[in-house]
């Protein structure tokens, strides 16, 4: 059981991170107050959740921008793009090691990518 835990930690981790995200988000964009979010943030904190519930590699899961496949419908896909991209470097401030840890694991996938594309020359 405990060789299980470790390997859907990153999965639960995501779990509890994206309605952060996206209320700092709604926050930030949509002017929500407390711990209330709009209804169209709402939504987009339930199907993202739900894309997650359903992901097929929860098991050793990385970030899903690192997939090759993509689960979310193209206009979700654009509405989740944009809470990452207004939320991730407000994460700094209140859940730094989160954020410098998702960093970190960007640049080594990066490496990772062009390490491959050199051997394929």
């Amino acid at each position: 059981m405990n060789k299980e835990k470790k390997q859907l930690r990153a999965w639960e981790k995501e779990n509890k991170i994206i309605p952060v995200m996206v209320k700092k988000y709604c926050r930030g964009k949509h002017g929500a107050k407390g711990k209330e979010i709009c209804e169209e943030c709402k939504e987009l904190t339930e199907y993202a959740l739900f894309r997650l519930s359903k992901c097929p590699f929860k098991i050793n899961k990385k970030f899903c921008s690192f997939c090759k496949i993509h689960c979310y419908k193209p206009e979700m896909r654009e509405k989740i793009k944009a809470v990452m991209k207004y939320s991730g470097p407000r994460m700094m401030l209140s859940h730094p090691v989160f954020a410098i840890s998702h960093v970190v694991q960007m640049i080594k996938y990066k490496n990772k990518l062009k390490r491959e594309a050199n051997l394929d020359r």
